[in-house]
């Protein structure tokens, strides 16, 4: 790959890693809000799948935002849970990472963004909104061996999170 072509995929990844993140600082907290009603029901019947709902609303309105700018999530963003891995953090705060790679309106593929979920398996509670981070692996395989490394570095959010009761 040329040092140009590597340059604006890099610089092309920061750009909607930063728009993401932005997006979902802004609009996390009014989604949960909105939608508690449903998460209590969802996670009475099947606990952490309200963790999933709470994705699907928080995201969709996203990949449609970039979708509309040329660019295609796969899979839908923030990823699709079989390929997601969960391994870190306590109980009352696991960390879950999904990943979906961004592909031009071409189909070339520019990088991969993952999602970091933090979520409760003790009662309905997001300890702190979902982290969002950019890597330049594409390939399904060498992504799983980067998201299973160390904490990534990623422009964080400082918000705390949210309990069902607040």
């Amino acid at each position: 790959m040329s040092h140009l072509i590597e340059t604006y995929h890099t610089t092309v990844m920061r750009m909607l890693r930063t728009f993401v993140q932005q997006s979902i600082d802004e609009r996390w907290k009014g989604v949960w809000d909105r939608h508690l009603p449903e998460l209590e029901r969802i996670y009475a019947k099947g606990g952490d799948s309200a963790y999933g709902f709470f994705c699907l609303k928080l995201f969709q309105p996203l990949e449609a935002e970039m979708e509309e700018a040329g660019f295609a999530p796969g899979p839908v963003l923030p990823g699709a849970f079989p390929r997601s891995e969960e391994h870190w953090g306590p109980r009352e705060n696991r960390e879950r990472r999904f990943w979906s790679v961004i592909r031009q309106g071409n189909g070339k593929e520019l990088g991969t963004l993952v999602t970091r979920v933090f979520h409760d398996h003790t009662r309905l509670r997001l300890p702190k909104p979902p982290q969002v981070y950019a890597i330049e692996a594409i390939d399904p395989n060498h992504i799983s061996q980067v998201i299973m490394a160390d904490l990534p570095e990623s422009g964080s959010s400082t918000r705390e999170g949210v309990d069902r009761n607040e």
